[in-house]
């Protein structure tokens, strides 16, 4: 068996998907319910989109499997309703304009009036012949999806054979759907067919195309001689790598030494702009990409593998390009200058973080010799140690300035050759993970601070505050759950943090950060500067990834005008301009996450479709009207807990509307309550799990 080959670098989940990464100064009285704006001086209520009936409005279809469906508009709270007969030629996905009305209980009713943009074009279907006839229909049954097709175009699929579809035609209020078969698929295989399905489900572009293939290629497979010779040499200086251990493309390399004044830290990051310019068919593919995109056996890049995996990559032993940020830390962990500069680097070492963390943070002498048989360079463990003391300096920082520190455990799949899940396993990050994600955001910080000191414009990675309301509800969670929490009308992270650090230790804690996270919003990429909530920073900027993160690329090049640069690379963009490619790869970062949040539920659905029967621990995290969702705790996915199936006693609905109380028994049913549950059916295509509950013994 081996896991999941492809794993992604980067901050905890949650930040790195942009949920919860910031600033702001605590303080102030404590929160009430609702309350005024600190900065607008008005509800939140009051703040949202002022719409009317009879205006129009855009926004995206949420189909039900009913027929019904449901218009989400930006910037309006309630979603407009979509009766089955205005569903008539539109999908799940789709971008429409609505003419809007209210119905007697003021419920906002949506009138179509143009579909703007199909959100499905290809679909996992089945085929279904009869005769002459052939229909394709979707797995998904919230797409309410039944295309025609012709008998020459199946790509020799057969009756009941699984596929990917792709829409040829659409359908209109008159005619069906149409559509051809591109591939068939092996239902047992659940790793292929969530990838695949993922890909057509959110559009991802795969194949490069020929051109951008030839642009690639033209560059070989060693550095330009002459560029190199005009750089700084630091293939002197022992830069490692620290990845995961099926990583395939290394975006950064870091090297720290004693500084009378606290520490150097040298942070090389491959120079993908030197390779990759505006105007050429390269960059156009990288842009309409955003970034790579990682399942757990196959990666999408944003660069042809001959770029990505090969010349930009900082593979050991071998010249690379890159782009250095050396900077000066305080022993607090306190940046106190930088400098930036692009160089000539040769990775002394390609290391995991499993093997950092035994040799450099536990002092194994195994992994210690592993790593020395790995290099040229003599007593490289000893050479590298100062890592961790600017770790730990780091870390300082971190805990003073009160950033948010979650730490959810990530899902890791065994997966046989023949593609068939045989576990699920939740794996915790160790300190090295935490080392080189401390180093990459001073990277950030310095990088950030740069542009923002010398007013060029850039696209910065920003955070805002949370929502007033959504802090409210946060709060009024807390309190059914019996913690007393304050959180002060001019919230900083570290009165969020408080919350957590009181709960260290306890089952209710990784529920509880489920919780905060889901009340924070969205980090984004834009011009304006307003700092970043989460890491609690005043200036941070996506500099260290720029192999599989466009922004990042966008950042290097500003760096690089401002520094005038003799490569030719630098690029000075205008506000206008990085506005709309902020908007632009911020949605392609959310379809990156969302594709991977689709494919891992895919995975442990299809796991759990071999364990029907089973009994699993689970936690509530919501009350509905109809039962309770349960999240099982060993895999981190969330099931139905139906009110049918909750067959030991009658429930009531508690009156505050968070509990189900069994009238004879007395059990209560309550958010963050810890119960055993049997898993009765699973829907894989639709992330579907249903459970019965075990009774008390």
């Amino acid at each position: 068996m081996r896991r999941g080959q492809y794993g992604r670098r980067g901050a905890p989940k949650a930040i790195a998907s942009g949920s919860h990464p910031g600033r702001a100064d605590g303080g102030g009285k404590a929160r009430s319910s609702p309350r005024k704006d600190a900065k607008a001086g008005k509800t939140a209520a009051e703040g949202a989109t002022r719409l009317h009936a009879g205006q129009s409005a855009e926004g995206v279809v949420s189909a039900n499997r009913a027929g019904y469906g449901f218009v989400r508009i930006d910037g309006l709270r309630e979603s407009v309703f979509l009766p089955p007969g205005q569903m008539r030629g539109v999908m799940h996905g789709d971008r429409v304009r609505v003419k809007l009305a209210r119905d007697h209980s003021q419920r906002w009713l949506g009138e179509l009036e143009a579909v703007i943009e199909r959100g499905v074009n290809a679909f996992l279907g089945t085929v279904e012949i009869l005769g002459r006839q052939v229909a394709i229909t979707a797995a998904d049954r919230r797409m309410q999806l039944r295309c025609v097709a012709s008998l020459n175009d199946l790509d020799g699929a057969r009756n009941g054979d699984w596929v990917i579809a792709r829409i040829t035609r659409h359908a209109t209020t008159t005619s069906p759907p149409f559509a051809r078969v591109e591939r068939k698929l092996d239902p047992e295989q659940p790793v292929q067919m969530a990838t695949e399905s993922a890909i057509a489900r959110f559009g991802l572009p795969t194949d490069f195309p020929a051109e951008v293939e030839r642009e690639a290629a033209a560059y070989g497979d060693k550095v330009d001689a002459a560029e190199a010779a005009r750089r700084t040499d630091l293939r002197d200086i022992p830069l490692v790598t620290i990845d995961g251990e099926t990583a395939r493309d290394f975006d950064d390399a870091v090297y720290a030494e004693p500084h009378a004044e606290g520490f150097r830290l040298i942070v090389a990051i491959a120079d993908v702009s030197w390779y990759v310019r505006p105007g050429t068919a390269l960059d156009d593919e990288a842009v309409k990409r955003g970034t790579s995109v990682y399942f757990p056996t196959r990666v999408i890049p944003m660069l042809p593998a001959g770029l990505s995996d090969h010349l930009c990559s900082l593979a050991p032993h071998v010249d690379r390009l890159c782009f250095a940020a050396d900077m000066v830390i305080s022993r607090t962990g306190l940046l106190k200058r930088a400098t930036f500069y692009p160089a000539l680097m040769r990775s002394a070492a390609r290391l995991t973080y499993d093997q950092v963390n035994a040799a450099l943070l536990q002092n194994g002498l195994e992994a210690r010799a592993q790593i020395q048989a790995q290099t040229r360079f003599n007593g490289l463990v000893e050479r590298l140690l100062p890592l961790v003391d600017v770790y730990r300096a780091l870390l300082k920082a971190r805990r003073a300035r009160g950033a948010l520190d979650f730490d959810a455990p990530e899902a890791g799949f065994d997966i046989d050759d023949a593609g068939r899940i045989h576990g699920v396993q939740l794996k915790d990050r160790n300190d090295a993970h935490k080392l080189i994600e401390e180093m990459m955001i001073l990277a950030n910080v310095a990088v950030a601070r740069e542009l923002l000191k010398s007013k060029t414009p850039t696209l910065y990675r920003v955070h805002g505050r949370p929502e007033d309301e959504k802090l409210d509800r946060l709060l009024s969670t807390l309190t059914v759950l019996g913690i007393e929490a304050q959180i002060p009308e001019n919230v900083a992270p570290r009165d969020i943090q408080a919350i957590t650090r009181r709960l260290k230790g306890s089952a209710e804690l990784p529920f509880v950060e489920s919780l905060i996270v889901r009340s924070m919003p969205q980090a984004l990429y834009q011009p304006t500067n307003i700092g970043h909530f989460g890491l609690a920073l005043e200036h941070y900027a996506h500099f260290t990834s720029p192999i599989r993160r466009y922004p990042d690329l966008v950042v290097h090049r500003t760096l690089k005008a401002l520094l005038q640069a003799q490569d030719g690379s630098g690029v000075r963009y205008g506000e206008e301009a990085l506005g709309g490619s902020g908007e632009e790869l911020s949605r392609l970062e959310k379809r990156a996450d969302e594709s991977d949040r689709y494919v891992e539920s895919f995975l442990k659905c299809a796991y759990l479709r071999d364990r029907i029967g089973q009994t699993f621990r689970g936690l509530i995290t919501t009350v509905v009207e109809f039962g309770c969702f349960v999240q099982l705790l060993d895999l981190s996915v969330d099931g139905l807990l139906h009110l049918d199936n909750l067959r030991d006693d009658d429930y009531l609905m508690e009156e505050h509307g968070h509990a189900w109380r069994g009238s004879r028994s007395g059990r209560l049913l309550r958010i963050g309550s810890e119960i055993r549950v049997l898993v009765t059916s699973v829907n894989p295509i639709e992330g579907l799990i249903d459970l019965e509950l075990v009774p008390e013994a």
